[in-house]
This record gives structure tokens, C-alpha cells and sequence, in this order.
């Protein structure tokens, strides 16, 4: 037992001298952990991270190195592993988009105590202390999600809304912006289904034949589970219309087939670029950010920017 604790200490003491000697260099290790390799949305922020530092390593004339800890769950990977692994690298900061479990937040602790830095995008851990959070303004996603379905619908006809049987924060604060805009008077019915593309199309399914009277006259859906696979929605082309948020590039399809008359996409690019920036204004220049919860801003794409959105993906997902 002596000895581990003697193995510990000198651990942690190789570690904090270790950074403060790259500190002295002008030279600094930030690990990045999204939730799911495979996702594109990480793979946007990434190049976004990738950008920043690339920036900064002129502006400031340092060297900023990132290491890439997003889990790949098709094989195994989880964020607790993750954290691990980032450990062993003696990151001076970590920049996360957090699960919400004990292990992430037992991690998330550790390197707290450990002196790291920690920025979240795209959630938080409210009770983590962080140095910032660049989050998405979910409420002004439903909005414009409620803007964007009004203006394709008849006078006085309603919508159907699809979202999760167990929403959590993003998706609430989503509803309540498109529940703002359409009010009750232009919903016919919430649809709920478990995450995942077979569950969504099994639900709308479900809810178009249960519609006998033809009240339903448009759709919204609240995450992009319907769009994640080939076109399977029980109605032809442009019969409904439909609005989806915080889609992938797999919603293209749905786009160029001509079901879909809107998307309301965030800046997954710049959660990256902004969360590396702020990062290393602490790091380098000790400066803290202004604010402690940065919201970015979604917008519409529709058919007049489709195209310059879909060469946006080309270049995140090189």
C-alpha cells in the first residue's frame, strides 16, 4: 500500500511538472470527447477545434497539440474510457460534450482536481464547474422550426410533432420554442418514440393511420431519427410538408427527393472553434471568458441555401 501511494504521488507530481514546463514552452495538450466517432456532428466540431488551433498556433506563435478521445461505439468505446485514456496523456484541458453519468462526472471531478481546465459544448453538467459552455439556443431552434412549418401550411391547419418518449433538456427547450410560436390552436398531435430511425418511422406510421380525418397537414421533428436511413415515410413527396432540427448530412436525401421544406441546423463547426479559442485564452493568456454559457444560433436551411450547406459538410467530413 506504501508503495502505490508513493507511485501515486510521484505520478502526480511528474504530471503537474510536466505541464508547467510546457507551459513555460508555449506548448499545450487539450483533449477533445464528443459522444459518438460515427456522429458527424463531432466530426464538424473537430475541424472546427482543428482550425482554432491551427489560428492560434500563428497568432500567438505556440503549439497547441489536440488529442482526439471520441469513444467509437460501434466498437466497445465509451466516454468513461476515454477520460482514462486522456489521463495517461496529461492534458492541460479538456474540452467535452458530457454524458450525463456517474462515471463522466466522477471523471469530469478528477480532472477538475487535477488543475485541468474543462470547457462543454453542445451540454452541460450544471453542478461541474467549467470554465464556459458553448451551447446551442435549443429555444430559438424551435422557433424558427414553428416559422419555418407555418409559412407551408393552409390557413388554420395543424401539425403533428415527433419527438422522444424521455426528451431531455435540449428537446424541452425546443418544444417550448415551437409550442411559442405555434400555440396549441396549430398542433394536432405530439408523437413520442424511442430514439433511433425504425422507432420514429414506426411511430409516424402508427400516427398517419390513426389520422382517419386527414388533420394532420405537416410535420416537425424535433431530432433528425426519421432521417438517419433511406426515405420510409408512409406519404409521397411534398404531400406534407416537414420541418426537421439538428439534422446530419444523411437529411440531403430527403432534401434532393423533395420531403423536406426545411432544416434548422446549429453551428457544430464553431462549438469547436469556440471552445478551443477559449480554451486557450486561458491557457496562454490567463484571460477568462466574459461569460460563463455562450449560445450559439441556429438557422434555416431551405432550398435556397441547401447547396452551400451541403458543401459545408464536404469539407468538415474530408
Amino acid at each position: 500500500m506504501l508503495q502505490r501511494l508513493t507511485l501515486l504521488v510521484l505520478l502526480l507530481w511528474y504530471t503537474a511538472l510536466e505541464a508547467q514546463n510546457r507551459e513555460l514552452l508555449g506548448e499545450y495538450k487539450i483533449g477533445i470527447v464528443g459522444r459518438d466517432q460515427e456522429d458527424a456532428i463531432y466530426q464538424a466540431a473537430r475541424e472546427g477545434a482543428q482550425a482554432a488551433a491551427l489560428e492560434l498556433n500563428e497568432k500567438y506563435s505556440i503549439d497547441i497539440e489536440l488529442v482526439i478521445f471520441t469513444p467509437d461505439k460501434n466498437k466497445g468505446g465509451s466516454q468513461m474510457t476515454s477520460l482514462a485514456e486522456l489521463f495517461i496523456e496529461n492534458a492541460d484541458g479538456l474540452i467535452i460534450s458530457p454524458e450525463n453519468t456517474e462515471a463522466v462526472r466522477a471523471s469530469i471531478d478528477f480532472a477538475l482536481q487535477q488543475g485541468q481546465e474543462v470547457v462543454f459544448f453542445e451540454s452541460q453538467l450544471s453542478d461541474r464547474e467549467s470554465l464556459t459552455s458553448v451551447l446551442a439556443d435549443e429555444v430559438e431552434a424551435g422557433r424558427l422550426a414553428g416559422h419555418a412549418i407555418l409559412a407551408k401550411l393552409p390557413t388554420k391547419a395543424r401539425v403533428a410533432i415527433l419527438t422522444s418518449a424521455t426528451p431531455g433538456a435540449e428537446l424541452e427547450q425546443r418544444m417550448t420554442g415551437l409550442r411559442e410560436v405555434l400555440s396549441y390552436r396549430r398542433i394536432e398531435t405530439t408523437i413520442t418514440c424511442a430514439p433511433d430511425y425504425l422507432s420514429a418511422i414506426e411511430a409516424i406510421r402508427a400516427a398517419e393511420e390513426a389520422d382517419r380525418n386527414d388533420l394532420i397537414k405537416g410535420w416537425v421533428f424535433l431530432e433528425d431519427w426519421p432521417l438517419l436511413g433511406m426515405p420510409s415515410l408512409p406519404w409521397k413527396p411534398g404531400k406534407l410538408p416537414i420541418v426537421a432540427i439538428q439534422s446530419s448530412p444523411s437529411a440531403f436525401i430527403y432534401v434532393d427527393q423533395g420531403y423536406l421544406d426545411a432544416l434548422v441546423v446549429h453551428p457544430y463547426y464553431d462549438w469547436g472553434y469556440k471552445s478551443v479559442e477559449t480554451m486557450i485564452e486561458k491557457l496562454h493568456n490567463k484571460q477568462g471568458p466574459e461569460e460563463t454559457i455562450v449560445r450559439t444560433k441556429p438557422r434555416i436551411v431551405n432550398w435556397r441555401n441547401a447547396e452551400d450547406y451541403r458543401d459545408s459538410w464536404k469539407k468538415w467530413l474530408k
